[in-house]
């Protein structure tokens, strides 16, 4: 396009008749008014557990690489100490932040009730971090971490698992298949590059499983297969494993280890890391991000964050902050329900440790309800420099648009009814509603 150069008298010229219209009557008649004014009063945090160790053992992991892999100071699948760290220092943003929202006191303990909060059951990491951001946020007012008996699976987060909404196979196998494009391999491809840097990392190579009946392959050539379990579609083969490598050398740089036990010593930087996490995002989008898989994993657990939000089962508490501690794979589940995929700048694990969906719900003078989702996440450099967070430090922020919901956004906010119908719509009828 040509550029227009405007001249000084002309924009004197401009000047001028702004002046005039400024003081005529009829060029303010249509001015905009102003959108009505929003108070926070209560916010639902749906969070990651803790930065962990990897799941398996350095023997469990032998056969993948050519080169040992390093021990960790704990064992498998456990909250680091560096995890514990970033997750009060978590805490404390959240303190921080909604006191200066008006939602908590500055200092002191809140009140009895005024925050609740419920943690999956799986692992032990999970309410061991729901207790970390409790001390974060609360420190000294003895605030304890809620969970069910860790006898069977909690119906609130895992209702497959518990036998409360079931999964039917082949509709499930179906849901991942259109996920993929039709095609696991195909969706494959999209990662390529990932994968065959990995595989350089790796320097060993399969002699079974490999695509297309060759006799030895690198992991960009591994097949991928989708079979079944009790919790629902497992997908096994060169995704799957190169989901769960990225993710321990990102697990590596976070938790502070030395250069030479992340990746060997090769792939030592936030940018060399975020080239090799993709296989790790499309796991989860595929196998928790279909919408069918969705509802059946997430129904219970995201109605109980509406009945937060419509203030049904504040049990006379009034309740200001809730948090859900759980997994990876209900944050990607929410992603699901909602339709609402996201990046996070400078953190290339979608679902990283610590990574908090929050549904704050304001109100404007006429007591209407409405909700802004916002993604809270640190960095990988915040997470390896073990930063403490402060209103000069605060962790990422990323707002989040509810789907079909521009026109009627306040500040950010959708309304409540619009946000719930979008839920409702989505959520499995045959699924219970649970609440902790």
């Amino acid at each position: 396009m040509k550029a227009i150069r405007v001249l000084p008298t002309t924009l004197a010229a401009l000047g001028l008749l702004v002046s005039v219209l400024a003081v005529t009557p009829c060029a303010t008649a249509t001015a905009a008014a102003a959108p009505p004014a929003l108070t926070l009063d209560k916010s639902v945090l749906l969070m990651r557990h803790g930065l962990r160790s990897p799941n398996q053992t350095p023997e469990q992991l032998a056969k993948s690489a050519s080169r040992p892999w390093p021990a960790w100071p704990v064992g498998p699948g456990l909250l680091t100490a560096r995890g514990e760290s970033l997750l009060r220092s978590l805490g404390g943003w959240y303190r921080l932040h909604y006191a200066d929202a008006g939602l908590l006191p500055a200092s002191g303990c809140p009140a009895s009730g005024a925050i609740t909060n419920w943690a999956d059951n799986a692992a032990a990491r999970i309410p061991l971090s729901g207790q970390a951001v409790l001390d974060g946020l609360a420190p000294g007012c003895d605030l304890k971490v809620a969970f069910a008996p860790q006898t069977a699976p909690d119906p609130l987060f895992n209702p497959v698992g518990a036998g409360t909404c079931p999964i039917k196979a082949g509709l499930a196998l179906k849901a991942v298949s259109k996920a993929a494009g039709g095609d696991l391999d195909a969706a494959s491809a999209k990662v390529r590059p990932a994968l065959r840097q990995l595989q350089a990392l790796l320097r060993v190579r399969s002699v079974a499983g490999c695509a297309d009946g060759a006799s030895s392959c690198g992991l960009d050539g591994v097949a991928n297969l989708l079979g079944e379990s009790p919790d629902g579609p497992k997908l096994e083969g060169g995704i799957a494993r190169a989901a769960t490598i990225s993710e321990n050398f990102l697990l590596a740089y976070a938790d502070g280890r030395p250069e030479d036990e992340i990746a060997w010593g090769e792939a030592t930087t936030p940018e060399a890391l975020f080239e090799l996490a993709p296989p790790r995002n499309l796991f989860l989008a595929l196998t928790r991000k279909p919408p069918y898989l969705a509802a059946r994993h997430m129904t219970s657990l995201g109605r109980a964050v509406l009945a937060e939000l419509d203030g049904s089962v504040d049990n006379g508490k009034a309740a200001r902050l809730v948090l859900f501690m759980g997994r990876d794979q209900h944050l990607a589940g929410m992603s699901g329900l909602l339709g609402i995929d996201w990046t996070l700048p400078g953190q290339p694990d979608d679902a990283a440790p610590g990574t908090t969906l929050a549904f704050e719900r304001l109100r404007d003078a006429r007591g209407q309800a409405y909700v802004r989702l916002k993604l809270w996440y640190q960095t990988l450099v915040q997470m390896r420099g073990d930063v403490k967070h402060d209103r000069a430090t605060p962790p990422g922020e990323l707002l989040l648009h509810v789907p079909g919901c521009a026109a009627q956004e306040i500040d950010g906010a959708c309304p409540l009814p619009v946000l719930r119908a979008r839920l409702d719509a989505a959520f499995a009828p045959e699924c219970p509603i649970r609440t902790p």
